[in-house]
């Protein structure tokens, strides 16, 4: 498809919708399941725009610092489970993901953590694969 062809989610087909949509809910899992901060930070746009519980990053690079901080004081995930996705296709090269999420791990303090939270993210497609170029979620202590 050429820049000039209309790629908007009225002139895709069902099954490339259907297709998107699967494709973003793996890269969804992939990420979440990411056994350190380098591989989680490999999903996200180098210039990505994130924002968690209240604080909007003011660089992708100040986030990727306090990712990398955290998986250096992860000792073991319980649970990483996203319960209810929804993907909204906005082009074939872009779609928004809305999850609720549920998280629990222990760090190296032997310290244990359950969350459950939102998660939003706007994927973009590029040659690399599905990259975030935004993302926010507010989590609040699992009861």
């Amino acid at each position: 498809m050429t820049s000039t062809e209309a790629s908007g989610p009225d002139k895709l087909s069902p099954g490339r919708r259907t297709a998107i949509e699967q494709a973003i809910k793996k890269v969804a899992w992939q990420h979440l399941k990411a056994p350190d901060a380098e591989t989680a930070l490999a999903f996200y746009a180098t210039d990505a725009v994130v924002a968690a519980d209240g604080r909007l990053y003011s660089s992708f690079e100040t986030f990727a610092e306090q990712a990398r901080d955290f998986y250096r004081t992860l000792r073991e995930v319980h649970v990483a489970a996203w319960d209810e996705m929804r993907v909204e296709v906005l082009s074939e090269y872009a779609a928004v993901l809305t999850a609720t999420v549920r998280w629990s791990s222990t760090d190296t303090a032997d310290v244990r953590t359950d969350l459950a939270g939102v998660w939003t993210a706007v994927w973009v497609r590029g040659p690399g694969g599905w990259r975030i170029c935004s993302r926010h979620e507010s989590f609040t202590t699992a009861t």
